[in-house]
């Protein structure tokens, strides 16, 4: 996979990945990064750590939604920080 190339190529670094759920997937074509395409999203991970089963060398040293930082900025943002956590993208940072 890419991820054991990246391993294999680099003897220790960090990837930071933009992750999805699974609901965004099955939704994708609302999503407004795709909506107006014929692109789709083929897959998501409910946690980061799905990750570390493709690549053992990988640690997970956080994932943050992106709603706990739109929660400072809108009433939105502060509803979805709490019923849909997990629902709207993701940033992971692993390292190896």
């Amino acid at each position: 996979t890419c991820l054991n190339m990246l391993c294999d190529c680099f003897p220790h670094g960090y990837l930071l990945a933009e992750l999805h759920s699974p609901f965004l997937e099955k939704n994708s074509k609302h999503h407004d990064a795709v909506k107006n395409t014929n692109a789709t999203f083929g897959w998501g991970t409910k946690s980061g750590r799905e990750y570390l089963e493709l690549e053992p060398r990988m640690t997970l040293v956080s994932e943050t939604s992106y709603n706990e930082e739109m929660k400072k900025y809108t009433i939105r943002g502060k509803l979805f920080a709490i019923i849909g956590k997990n629902m709207n993208n993701r940033l992971a940072v692993f390292k190896w």
